[in-house]
């Protein structure tokens, strides 16, 4: 009879500790769950206000980029003007514009506001989707730079070649004090050195404006990718 009521009592406080200790389980599994919830959730936040920033990031290049195109197509042809005129009546009125453009360089300035925030505070983990951390990361680490670079190709080549040569004939800005005639600078023109400068510089125009075209095509594309994303939330 002793022993009975021993076993049961055995019994009973064995089944109130595993009772114990399931509560005790479960409540930290709860606790775990409802943290870790917590925490994706705060994650999620984070993320769509990258995401928000960078849309607009995003939105403001693509405009950049194409009034850059757009006064890189009228450069160009500018300065083929001065190259392949025949006759000096072809470009004797407009002559003040086309040097102006021939001595102008094509400039790119991204907003990188969201990339840098998201590269700063180590948030490029929290971009779940794959595809468009993909092409996030690509965007930013080599179209833009190979973009921003050409900028910097068309400004040296203009800035150290082709405006100094220039200068040694006519004054690229107008000067009142150092007028020279439009025969003389149509003159200039016809030189082969001057002449292979604006050639190249052209050249480097019309590459720079295919980079142009490659990133608000890589621009628009990982806007895209954004609005997706931001419309699954």
């Amino acid at each position: 009879m002793e022993g009975k009521k021993i076993k049961q009592f055995l019994k009973d406080a064995l089944e109130k500790y595993i009772s114990e200790v399931l509560v005790i389980f479960i409540g930290i599994s709860i606790s775990f769950f409802f943290d870790e919830w917590r925490e994706n959730r705060k994650d999620k936040e984070t993320m769509r206000k990258h995401l928000t920033v960078l849309r607009n990031n995003l939105v403001q290049d693509t405009l950049q980029l194409t009034l850059m195109i757009k006064y890189g197509n009228s450069f160009v042809r500018n300065i083929d003007k001065l190259v392949y005129f025949e006759k000096d009546s072809e470009i004797t009125d407009s002559l003040t514009q086309y040097i102006d453009n021939a001595a102008s360089y094509l400039v790119f300035k991204p907003n990188q506001i969201a990339y840098e925030e998201i590269k700063q505070s180590a948030h490029t983990n929290l971009i779940e989707n794959d595809s468009l951390k993909t092409l996030f990361l690509y965007h930013y680490t080599s179209t833009i730079p190979n973009c921003v670079e050409w900028c910097k190709v068309d400004e040296t080549h203009t800035m150290t070649q082709l405006i100094p040569e220039m200068t040694i004939y006519f004054p690229v800005v107008a000067d009142s004090l150092n007028r020279v005639s439009p025969l003389e600078i149509t003159k200039a023109l016809r030189g082969r050195k001057l002449r292979n400068l604006l050639l190249a510089n052209s050249t480097y125009k019309k590459t720079t404006i295919q980079f142009f075209r490659m990133t608000k095509k890589s621009t628009k594309a990982l806007l895209k990718k954004v609005d997706e994303e931001l419309a699954e939330d």
